[in-house]
């Protein structure tokens, strides 16, 4: 899942603390359990709908669609608690609400990645198509690896720039000249994609 989707989503402890007098651990296994399965009751989530659920990291996450169905849990009495129930649980409906405003957001982030991705496709195809402000690290290095292999060091020209991917190691750097297979920098050693932007100044990776 893309991080700027994840931040987009709340903590699940937090989202299952919108029920109150509820017990956290029982209630995040069952909605985990529920979101895997992807469906629960009439509940029914596609696939995508799935993939936007839940996000189970270091730090759980869960989406309004998530939400969606811990309440559908809870209506089911499938959350335990530590009191009777309650008749309505408007915390977590207001979460549950933004759904709509939330699968907006997010379509609209997968586009722009899409949109991104399908951009240094372009670029790797025909480097001279990119402009200066679009060369990074990442481009240089799937320029590399297209025109010199994976793993390779040297130099390639993007938006009419000299790009470089060296090694650096023991102070001696490689891959000024004809490219090198690399498969791991030894002793330290660092590898650098790096250019001169039109202005004169070094830009990429730190020395």
């Amino acid at each position: 899942m893309l991080w700027a989707i994840q931040d987009l989503m709340k903590p699940a402890l937090s989202v299952i603390d919108l029920i109150p007098d509820v017990h956290r651990t029982p209630a995040l296994a069952a909605l985990r359990k529920a979101l895997q399965d992807g469906r629960f009751g009439a509940v029914r989530l596609s696939r995508d709908e799935q993939d936007l659920a839940f996000y189970d990291g270091r730090v759980a996450l869960v989406s309004p669609i998530g939400a969606r169905v811990l309440k559908a849990l809870y209506d089911a009495g499938r959350i335990k608690l530590k009191k009777p129930p309650q008749r309505s649980l408007p915390k977590l409906e207001a979460y549950i609400a933004t759904e709509a405003a939330f699968l907006q957001a997010a379509q609209q982030i997968i586009a722009q990645d899409e949109a991104k991705r399908d951009r240094i496709s372009m670029i790797v195809k025909d480097p001279a198509s990119a402009t200066p402000d679009e060369i990074s690290p990442l481009l240089i290095e799937k320029v590399i690896a297209a025109q010199l292999g994976y793993g390779a060091l040297g130099r390639v020209e993007i938006a009419g720039i000299t790009c470089h991917r060296e090694l650096v190691e023991g102070g001696a750097v490689q891959g000024e000249g004809n490219s090198v297979d690399v498969a791991q920098p030894s002793g330290g050693g660092r590898v650098l994609c790096w250019w001169i932007d039109p202005a004169g100044q070094r830009q990429g990776d730190p020395e």
